[in-house]
């Protein structure tokens, strides 16, 4: 197991690194207005207060909650992670998150990287505050249960916990997306003729994959959670920087 997960997150370095080491093009891609950073960070701002609120009105389920929840009331493209209860998958998976986090800071190895740091941490930091908005806001408004829940084998304290009613959507799907397809697009920006774009695109899917799998194999989320989480992640990833491209404001 540890091998599955560390070797896509171990590729998507070795070819930051690779690629981070390519001549310099002095390139720069991003001229973000005033009015697209208010707007950003007020709503990633706004979101993050609003599901605050809502959170605090979420309760735990009683165990006569747990009880009653029918395994036949979940869609079958859900149903697989319904069989699955691993510890050690929950912990791989969060190991494996932090690769993503790790992605963007190797753009700063080269010039281009560090002469756009400014804009690049910008961009950075606005999108994982409107990732992080969603999926809380998501979580405390849907209050799906986790799939562990109708596990019999899984301990009723953890059944009895806030947390297990935040299985929609995956937010750790959605950050690893996030964050590596953020790492990918800065770089293609940055170096748009790199040579190394599609490897690092393809290497960018593979470490939210390896965590949807993970988190489906721990018994922490559905099919639909993962498969939402990684759209979502996804989908920002790719729409703040081409807010601030030059020209695209």
């Amino acid at each position: 197991m540890t091998t599955r997960y560390t070797f896509p997150s171990l590729l998507l370095l070795i070819l930051l690194f690779i690629s981070c080491c390519l001549p310099a093009q002095g390139l720069r891609p991003y001229n973000p207005s005033n009015a697209t950073n208010g707007i950003l960070l007020g709503l990633g701002g706004s979101i993050t207060v609003g599901s605050m609120l809502i959170d605090r009105k979420v309760v735990p389920m009683s165990e006569l909650e747990v009880k009653g929840l029918d395994a036949a009331n979940i869609w079958p493209v859900d149903r697989f992670s319904l069989r699955h209860l691993s510890f050690e998958a929950d912990e791989f998976t969060d190991k494996l998150l932090l690769t993503g986090f790790a992605g963007p800071f190797f753009l700063m190895l080269d010039k281009t990287g560090r002469d756009n740091f400014d804009e690049m941490a910008m961009i950075v930091f606005q999108g994982a505050l409107l990732n992080s908005a969603l999926i809380n806001l998501t979580k405390s408004t849907v209050k799906r249960a986790r799939p562990y829940n109708y596990n019999p084998d899984a301990p009723l304290d953890l059944k009895l916990r806030k947390s297990s009613r935040y299985s929609f959507y995956s937010g750790h799907v959605a950050t690893a997306a996030y964050f590596s397809f953020t790492t990918a697009q800065l770089y293609s920006d940055l170096h748009p003729n790199g040579k190394a774009r599609p490897y690092i695109w393809a290497a960018a899917g593979m470490i939210p994959a390896a965590v949807a799998y993970g988190r489906m194999r721990a018994g922490k989320h559905f099919f639909t959670d993962v498969l939402i989480g990684f759209a979502a992640g996804t989908a920002i990833a790719l729409t703040v920087p081409a807010l601030h491209r030059a020209g695209g404001e």
